[in-house]
Parts: structure tokens; C-alpha cells; sequence
């Protein structure tokens, strides 16, 4: 264990390492303070480039990315009002409260060691936390791994709560696209209609390009959400937030512990981390009426917790192969291109990867943090990037990746059908989480399904008389029953108690 450490700590710390977990970091940081963008575009463009790069720095780039994103999203909501992503949008209610009475480095530090204290961590946790649930996880059979896939797959569609009908619409495109190709049982071909660039069904990376990159960038090319006002904003040197963080260390502990417990639960994320922990925290708080006009408490408690996600989502992606939440989901796209298989056996088939994504990830986390404090008077500017330069550039690399994934035009005609199907998910408002997180799992799903019924000899009994399985089942069917009853549940016992 400790060679591979060392080993992997050689890996990130080479000179080519230092350089992407650098540029990772401040381009996800910059990407992830600009409203509209994110850091996951910049991932999902980046993952056809990865094939000829080391595995485990090509998942520390990512890492970066992903750290330098979401740690960045608060730029955005303090300086502008606008969330750079969504899981900042609790930082904006407060945030943006101190830049208009001009004190915007105050927000600005305590949320930049806010995302430190969130992530660092959640990160070590993880790292001890993956081996114990990876020895439990490999005694599992064909139909566990169908029932925590399947729950997995439900608890996503669950959140779908305005309209669940779409949710099941989302994750039933997901299973009719992830049945072209070739059977992972049996090895017959279905709905390739004699096309050869069908056999291995449709490439999961060619798929994110166009309905994340291209879709988002189609639908949002028209429209201008920066304010002008970012120009004349002036913001002074990083000022250590002592005070600020002596006051609010209960208020650390308990967004950590709840942003690292939702990053676990599939499909959560840390939007619903951070409007979480901000809603409790408000609860708590003794000065509840300040917050809303300019609380410090208000700034911290989002920005734990959806930083806290991220060593939280590893965990499941790690020991069991199941994304926690969509950022994972494009790590074990980058992992199957390097052929690298999420789950139990990767501690063991890939210990020196998962440990050079686990130094890269803490490395990160500590070079945005100096990014940060030593670049923030220059934070008004990054806010002014011209959309009209960034939006082109990017759909051409884009449907370039496309292409580069398989040097082929068809991939290309792949993307391009993602992205048509990405505008029609969103002019219905299909949501698009579901279908992602079904079209990952679908093949497991289908696989431990089929071994499940040739090993078993009570058909579906078998699932619910192994005791892990069942479990999985009911709290699979308890997420929706509750998202469809819960709310006249919860009329009824309050109308039982008055």
C-alpha cells in the first residue's frame, strides 16, 4: 500500500501532473464562475482528449476540473448575484448582499476557505472509506448488484418531483439506447440495422458531447446573462476569515456531515447540499432574520456542503461503480475509455489509478485554494468573458472530441443526434440526470438481471428473500410512493394533529 502511494504521489508531483492539476483547477475555477458554464462542460469536451494520456493523471485533470468548479461557482453568486452553477445558488441570498454594500471580500474569503474546509476532508474520508465498503461490495451477488443499480436509478427519477412521469420517460430513452449493440449476455446484435459503428452501441462520450455541450450551448448562445456592472466592481486582496470561521465552527461541522451524506446518496448533487444546509442553518440560527440581507453563516453553510459533495460522490463511484452524482458520471465515462471498470475490483485491479485520482483530487483542492486567495482582485474581470468567443470555440472542440473518439464521421452524426435529442429534452423538460445516470447503469442493470434469473432458482422471489436485495427494492419503491403521496401524507397528519 504504501508503494503505491508513493508511486502515486511520484505520478501527480512529475512535472506533467503539476501542469494539469494547475490548469485544471484555475480553468475549472474560471469556467465555474461564469454563469451559464460550468466546469462540467469543460469535462465533457476534454474526455476524447484523454485517450493517449496516463489514466490516473487523465482523472486527476478532471478532478481539478470538478474541484476547481465548484469551488469557483461562488464568484459568480457573491460578485454578481448569479450562481456560476446551481449549486451555489444559496450563496447568491446573502452573497451578493455584501458586494452591494461594498464589502464583497469578506463573502469572498469566507467562502473560498469554506470550499478548503468542505473539500480537503471529505476527500480523506473517502480515501478510507472506499477500501471498507469495496471489501463488502465484492460478496455481493448478481441480485444485489441489480436492486443498489436499480435503487440508484430510482432515487434519481424520485427527485424528478414536479413531474415524474418525465423522469421515467428520461431513464426509459436511456434503456432504449442502451439496448443498441451488442448483448452483454448472449452476444446478439439488436437495433444496429447492419450498421458495423453500431456493434458497440452508441459511445457513451459521443452521447455527453451533444447532449451537454452542443445542447446547452444551442440553447443558451442567444442569451446574455452577465450583468454589466461586473466591470466596475472592485475587490481587494484575500483577508483571512478567523473571526468568521471561530463563530461558525458548529455551523462547519454540520454542513460537512450533511453535504458528505447527500454527496453519498446517487443523483442528490450538491445543488440539493447546499439549499439544504442553508435552510437548516437558517433554522438554527439565533440571528434567522438577518439572513437574506448579509449573514456570513449564509455564505458559509452552502459552500461546505456542496464542497463537501465531492469526496462524498467519490465514495460510491469508487467502491461500487455507481456515479453519485453527474460529475462522477463523466469519470466513469473517462475510466471505461482507458478500459478501466468502476466498482469494487477497480482498489484492486487499479490501486495506483484510484490513489493517483485521490492525491491529484487533495493536490487540486489546495491549488485552487492559493488561486483563489492570490487571484481575487482579479475576479471581476473573469466575470466579463465574452460569451459570443467562448460559445464557438467550444462546439467546434466539441464535435472534434466527437470525432477524435473513433476517428469516424458517424461518430460525429452520433453527437449531433444527441444534441437534437438534448433540445427535445429540454424544450419538454425532460429532465436530463435520469437519463445519464440510466444509460451508465443500464448495462449492469440488464446484466445482473439475466444472471440473477440463471442463477437463482425462484425467479424474482430471490430478490426479496436475500436480505440486502430487499432492502434496496423497498427503499426503491418507498422514493416514489413518497413523491407521489408525501405530500398529501404530510397534509393529512397535519390536519390529524390540529
Amino acid at each position: 500500500m504504501a508503494e503505491t502511494m508513493i508511486s502515486a504521489f511520484k505520478n501527480v508531483a512529475s512535472p506533467v501532473g503539476l501542469v494539469y492539476i494547475l490548469l485544471g483547477g484555475v480553468a475549472g475555477m474560471v469556467l465555474g464562475a461564469i454563469p451559464g458554464l460550468g466546469g462540467g462542460m469543460l469535462t465533457v469536451v476534454l474526455l476524447p482528449l484523454t485517450y493517449k494520456m496516463d489514466p490516473g493523471l487523465a482523472l486527476g485533470l478532471l478532478m481539478a476540473i470538478y474541484i476547481g468548479s465548484t469551488s469557483g461557482s461562488c464568484i459568480g453568486s457573491i460578485l454578481l448575484g448569479i450562481p456560476g452553477t446551481s449549486s451555489s445558488i444559496p450563496t447568491c441570498w446573502d452573497g451578493y448582499e455584501f458586494t452591494k454594500r461594498g464589502d464583497p471580500v469578506r463573502a469572498l474569503s469566507a467562502a473560498v476557505v469554506s470550499n478548503f474546509i468542505g473539500t480537503m476532508p471529505s476527500l480523506i474520508l473517502a480515501m478510507f472509506l472506499c477500501p471498507v465498503i469495496a471489501k463488502w461490495a465484492v460478496k455481493l451477488g448478481p441480485w444485489e448488484y441489480f436492486s443498489l443499480c436499480f435503487c440508484a436509478i430510482t432515487l434519481v427519477i424520485a427527485l424528478s418531483k414536479d413531474d415524474l412521469v418525465k423522469g421515467f420517460i428520461s431513464m426509459g430513452l436511456a434503456l432504449l439506447l442502451g439496448c443498441v449493440g451488442t448483448d452483454p449476455v448472449g452476444g446478439v446484435t439488436r437495433f444496429t440495422f447492419g450498421n458495423m459503428y453500431l456493434l458497440n452501441g452508441m459511445n457513451m462520450v459521443n452521447l455527453l458531447m451533444g447532449l451537454f455541450a452542443a445542447r446547452i450551448i444551442l440553447m443558451e448562445y442567444a442569451r446574455d446573462t452577465k450583468k454589466k456592472e461586473a466591470v466596475n466592481i472592485k475587490v481587494d486582496r484575500f483577508r483571512w476569515p478567523a473571526k468568521d470561521i471561530k463563530e461558525h465552527l458548529p455551523l462547519i461541522g454540520r454542513c460537512f456531515g450533511l453535504g458528505a451524506v447527500i454527496g453519498f446518496m446517487p443523483g442528490l448533487g450538491a445543488a440539493t447540499a447546499s439549499v439544504l444546509a442553508y435552510a437548516n442553518e437558517k433554522n438554527a440560527a439565533k440571528d434567522k432574520e438577518q439572513w437574506g440581507k448579509g449573514a456570513i453563516g449564509g455564505v458559509m453553510a452552502p459552500e461546505v456542503a456542496n464542497n463537501a459533495v465531492i469526496g462524498g460522490a467519490m465514495t460510491p463511484m469508487i467502491a461500487l461503480g455507481i456515479p453519485g452524482n453527474g460529475a462522477m458520471a463523466y469519470f466513469i465515462t473517462a475510466m471505461s475509455i482507458h478500459g478501466i471498470n468502476a466498482g469494487p475490483q477497480l482498489l484492486l485491479q487499479n490501486t495506483k489509478v484510484v490513489y493517483t485520482l485521490y492525491i491529484a483530487a487533495m493536490l487540486a483542492t489546495v491549488v485552487v485554494l492559493i488561486a483563489q486567495m492570490a487571484g481575487m482582485p482579479l475576479f471581476p474581470k473573469m466575470l466579463t468573458t465574452p460569451y459570443h468567443f467562448l460559445y464557438p470555440i467550444i462546439i467546434v472542440v466539441a464535435f472534434l472530441g466527437a470525432y477524435l473518439t473513433s476517428n469516424n464521421v458517424f461518430s460525429v452524426l452520433v453527437a449531433l443526434f444527441a444534441c437534437l435529442l438534448g433540445v427535445f429534452m429540454g424544450y419538454f423538460k425532460i429532465p436530463v440526470m435520469p437519463f445519464m445516470m440510466t444509460y451508465i447503469l443500464g448495462s449492469l442493470l440488464e446484466t445482473n438481471l439475466r444472471r440473477a434469473f440463471n442463477y437463482g432458482e425462484h425467479g424474482l422471489l430471490d430478490f426479496f428473500t436475500r436480505p440486502v436485495s430487499c432492502v434496496l427494492l423497498i427503499a426503491a419503491m418507498i422514493s416514489i410512493v413518497w413523491n407521489l403521496f408525501g405530500d398529501r401524507i404530510k397534509e393529512r397528519l397535519k390536519n390529524g394533529k390540529s
